[in-house]
């Protein structure tokens, strides 16, 4: 049987080489803009890594004291690769409660394949604020806290929290009103309701207690103002956070506790015998950073210091 079907003859296979070509090449543009899509979105990705690792170290250094800009570009550039060009910026800001500090940076990266198109860099910007102030909750505190009032703390925070003098404070109230009615300067206290046995305070000196206490708070003394019965001359030597009352009810287990805030001191020396009136925690305050703990209500700056994440690439609230 003799094939009678017409056959393409040169014109026609030209056309459709042209018609091919001209459907590929969009083609191969869009391709070429998807790999270099994915490229800046991993670009980006490394320049807000490092943003946020700057701003997180510079709040950080701000809760203890230090400057939180010394540094910060050297900490964005060893979380990033090689960007055409990068500029960086560090500032801080602040009310009442708190500081933010902010990190910012701008690079611009040579593109690939979009040069087919007339594309040759893309520019990315990166910003993060990390807000700074009192610690609103903790874990691991330790069930001594100490009076709000006290000289020894005052003094202590009128230093700028720089002070690193030793401070006896009694266990007895020694002539002032410190935190109410209750008869001393320190209590200890009762984190998670009921009656607690000497072991598992004793346990709570030596470990902490290990849910989170969120401020404020009120909270019951168990058994009230510290006893020889509680061995906390195993802290000697350890720095440890405590909470800070601020007011103060009643006596022993049924006393009420109102706390503010924590602090953190170095137990110097501790003398739980002889007469009541001469039993002492000889201590000196520092500053700490507690991590992420500015979740809750407000605290009052006692020297412990946490830090949050309050904006990322301008979103958030910091206020």
């Amino acid at each position: 049987m003799i094939d009678t079907a017409p056959q393409p003859n040169s014109s026609d296979r030209g056309s459709i080489s042209v018609l091919f070509a001209v459907a590929v090449l969009p083609m191969l543009a869009m391709a070429a803009v998807i790999a270099d899509v994915g490229m800046v979105h991993a670009k980006r990705q490394e320049l807000q890594t490092g943003v946020e690792a700057a701003a997180i170290a510079g709040a950080a250094k701000l809760a203890a004291g230090s400057s939180p800009c010394v540094g910060y570009d050297s900490i964005i550039n060893a979380n990033v690769s090689s960007f055409e060009s990068l500029s960086t910026h560090c500032s801080t800001s602040g009310t009442a409660a708190h500081d933010v500090v902010t990190v910012a940076a701008e690079a611009s990266t040579a593109l690939t394949f979009s040069q087919l198109i007339g594309r040759s860099e893309a520019s990315i910007t990166s910003t993060a604020s990390v807000k700074v102030g009192p610690s609103r909750s903790a874990i691991g505190l330790r069930p001594i806290a100490i009076c709000a009032d006290h000289p020894a703390l005052q003094e202590w925070i009128s230093s700028g929290m720089t002070s690193t003098a030793t401070y006896t404070i009694f266990v007895e109230s020694d002539g002032m009103t410190c935190g109410g009615d209750v008869p001393g300067n320190w209590s200890m206290i009762d984190f998670d309701g009921g009656s607690n046995s000497n072991s598992e305070l004793q346990d709570r000196i030596v470990n902490g207690y290990q849910s989170k206490i969120v401020l404020p708070t009120t909270l019951n003394g168990d058994p009230g103002i510290p006893t020889p019965s509680v061995d906390i001359d195993t802290l000697i030597g350890s720095t440890i956070t405590i909470p800070v009352f601020s007011d103060a009810r009643s006596n022993g287990a049924g006393s009420e506790y109102d706390l503010d805030g924590f602090t953190s001191i170095e137990i110097v020396d501790v003398v739980m015998t002889g007469a009541a009136s001469q039993r002492h925690i000889d201590v000196r305050f520092t500053r700490q950073t507690l991590g992420e703990g500015l979740a809750g209500g407000v605290a009052t700056g006692y020297g412990s210091q946490s830090f949050q994440i309050c904006s990322l690439e301008g979103t958030g609230d910091c206020s």
